[in-house]
């Protein structure tokens, strides 16, 4: 089962997000625990899509996926400049907490949350596909 939809760059679009997403969790049988990892996940991810590559104007799709015991999530968007969360740095907490920094955790926290992360970008689209084991 493949199930994809657009949304429109904007932060008012988590809620119509969020509804795609309970829509496919209902159809797909996917666990209370999972799913809110998954949807914490793609909320940063779709935030930091919106917030860090605000120069582009295209919508971002997401893409919901079951393939045996897995369920996977892409996330779709134009870049002229790819990013790959795949190679973001890892924390030093200690050094973290001695700066008295706050926030920048997001991507740390997806990582941890999920079973799998990938990245890809080509032609100027840059996907991240997460795999959570239900």
């Amino acid at each position: 089962m493949k199930s994809q939809k657009v949304f429109k760059r904007h932060v008012n679009e988590l809620q119509s997000i969020f509804s795609f997403l309970k829509g496919n969790w209902n159809e797909l049988n996917v666990k209370d625990g999972v799913q809110m990892e998954m949807q914490l996940s793609v909320e940063e991810l779709f935030m930091n899509m919106v917030r860090h590559n605000s120069s582009a104007d295209g919508d971002i799709e997401v893409l919901v996926e079951r393939k045996e015991d897995k369920i996977m999530i892409s996330l779709c968007d134009f870049e002229e400049v790819p990013f790959d969360i795949t190679k973001a740095e890892e924390i030093d907490f200690e050094e973290y907490f001695k700066q008295k920094k706050f926030g920048g955790l997001g991507l740390h926290l997806v990582k941890e949350l999920m079973d799998e992360i990938k990245f890809n970008h080509s032609d100027g689209i840059s996907t991240i596909t997460m795999t959570k084991q239900m």
